[in-house]
């Protein structure tokens, strides 16, 4: 099993100055603060290569860095149940902490509002020219980037067999991915949706029926990691923001491979482990022992990893910056709704918490603490 490389910790010095740019960054010009503020070169300090990109998203919803501190495992973590949630190394307890993270009435309303947005899907976001400001921005980057990701699988694979592609979502939860899908592309003549949680499959099975898609759209409930599919059955392999769950990614890289046909192209996208400078190896695993992950592996692990199973013309596509964005709406959203006395009666516990948690998001973002991004590969023919 692989586990959480270790990082040197990062000076007090270098942390200051990146905290002092960062303050600079984010300061209004009409304040009339210069370079010439900055103690030392501004040139030669090290940022993250998304940033600049957002500042004035920043500054439009005054998510600021004030009072930004070195992390701990405290700072880190929303506090969890930790017999619930917390990392176990057994199978079975880890399986019961995914289902207690979404399919619970209480999860499944919170990602519903926060994330759904007018939708159903509930993924992180692809933003290229959605208007932030507009109703159900959220939902729309989401489904956009359930589109990229399977435009790049169909490019990838060539030209569709006459008979139509058959797909498989690898932890497909509410299903809206492969619903979204079979409505926009005939050339899916079969999805089967592949789940763990038995809430979000019937709420699957019953948004495919009234859709008219169930004679396309099987839901199937079990785990990635020991599919019940034949082998060769698939010309599409998909997941979105799934595996990170998986309690061992080369067992679920390897059983992709077996059910997908020769030929056929595996795409994922999920949230990595990052290598930034300083972080720690603390602040890693405090992330891990909170959110049900037992295998965490950078973009280049996960490449290996799929290399050492056996795809072939494996490439990571790193998106970091749209997952930014994503955690940005999403406290936007959470911050929103507190604001609001909370009308629809989510647990005020969980947005709370939510609260607190996605704002450490943000600044580990910036910290590289995290990768977000698709590796997409095929089968030898």
């Amino acid at each position: 099993m692989h586990t959480v490389p270790t990082r040197p910790p990062r000076s007090a010095y270098s942390y200051s100055r990146e905290v002092d740019i960062l303050r600079y960054l984010f300061q209004d010009p009409r304040h009339g603060h210069s370079q010439a503020d900055l103690p030392y070169p501004f040139p030669v300090m090290r940022i993250g290569p998304f940033l600049t990109s957002s500042i004035a998203f920043q500054e439009r919803y005054n998510l600021t860095i004030n009072n930004m501190a070195p992390p701990n495992a405290e700072a880190v973590a929303v506090q969890v149940d930790q017999e619930i949630y917390g990392r176990s190394g057994d199978l079975d307890k880890h399986m019961e902490g995914v289902k207690a993270q979404y399919d619970t009435k209480e999860k499944l309303e919170f990602y519903a509002q926060v994330m759904g947005d007018g939708t159903a899907n509930i993924h992180f976001g692809k933003w290229d020219n959605v208007n932030i400001d507009e109703e159900g921005a959220y939902g729309k980057a989401s489904e956009q980037m359930t589109d990229y990701m399977f435009d790049l699988a169909t490019q990838l694979k060539g030209a569709a067999p006459e008979e139509g592609i058959s797909y498989v979502d690898l932890g497909s939860g509410t299903g809206a991915a492969a619903l979204r899908l079979c409505e926009k592309h005939s050339s899916i003549a079969k999805a089967t949706c592949l789940n763990l949680c038995d809430e979000q499959n019937a709420l699957a099975t019953s948004r495919a029926a009234d859709l008219g898609l169930s004679d396309r759209v099987t839901v199937v409930t079990g785990t990635y990691e020991e599919c019940p599919f034949d082998a060769d059955q698939f010309d599409v392999a998909f997941s979105q923001d799934a595996f990170v769950h998986a309690f061992s990614k080369k067992k679920t890289f390897s059983e992709a491979l077996r059910i997908t046909k020769a030929g056929g192209v595996f795409i994922f996208c999920d949230l990595m482990c990052g290598s930034g400078e300083g972080v720690s190896d603390e602040e890693l695993q405090t992330f891990a022992a909170t959110n049900m992950v037992n295998d965490w592996l950078s973009p280049e692990e996960n490449v290996k990893a799929c290399e050492e199973v056996g795809w072939k013309e494996v490439k990571f596509v790193d998106l970091t910056a749209d997952i930014r964005i994503s955690f940005q709406l999403m406290l936007r959203k959470v911050e929103k709704i507190l604001d609001a006395g909370n009308p629809d009666n989510i647990d005020e516990k969980l947005l709370e918490g939510y609260k607190s948690n996605l704002a450490n998001r943000i600044k580990q973002v910036d910290r590289g603490v995290f990768k977000w991004g698709v590796v997409h590969a095929k089968k030898s023919d």
